[in-house]
């Protein structure tokens, strides 16, 4: 069974995320340190994570969780009154391809519709060559809104469930 949960300011959370970090898929497809020094140290998970944990304003991270193991993350951040976006991967190899993206990403979507009812569109923006991210996507009811270019000039694919 597939929950998620808020992400926690502990050790074990943040040394979670930084295990994450250290695979191979996730580091083509999500940040991992903008100083560019793999692997990501600890200090700088706790410098990125532990403010939005501590102060939530307008990035909320969560962990996926099978059971009461975290498996995963997902983010939701406020984009504007309308739009909300959001950031997700499955973090251990093993537990990819079982659908549980897919699972989390609804529940997500549900979380976001009842806490913010204004809110007009959920989004997601994976590069275009992450196509099993982009498959998952589709599988919970993202629909493609054309293709755009990032800030680091990496072609992405705008996904989005519209209310």
């Amino acid at each position: 069974m597939i929950s998620l949960r808020l992400m926690e300011d502990t050790m074990e959370d943040y040394t979670a995320m930084q295990k994450w970090f250290s695979e191979p898929e996730l580091q083509a497809f999500v940040w991992c340190d903008e100083k560019g020094e793999p692997p990501v140290p600890l200090e700088r998970i706790i410098e990125k994570y532990g403010s939005r944990i501590k102060n939530p304003t307008d990035v909320f991270p969560y962990f996926i969780l099978k059971g009461d193991e975290p498996i995963g993350f997902i983010q939701y951040y406020i984009k504007d009154e309308a739009s909300i976006g959001l950031d997700m991967w499955i973090g251990i190899l093993k537990e990819r391809n079982h659908g549980y993206g897919t699972e989390a990403l609804k529940q997500m979507v549900e979380l976001i519709h009842k806490r913010h009812p204004q809110v007009k569109e959920v989004f997601i923006d994976p590069e275009v060559e992450n196509k099993r991210a982009i498959k998952c996507y589709q599988k919970a009811g993202f629909k493609d809104f054309g293709k755009f270019m990032d800030e680091d000039l990496d072609p992405c694919l705008l996904l989005k469930i519209v209310f």
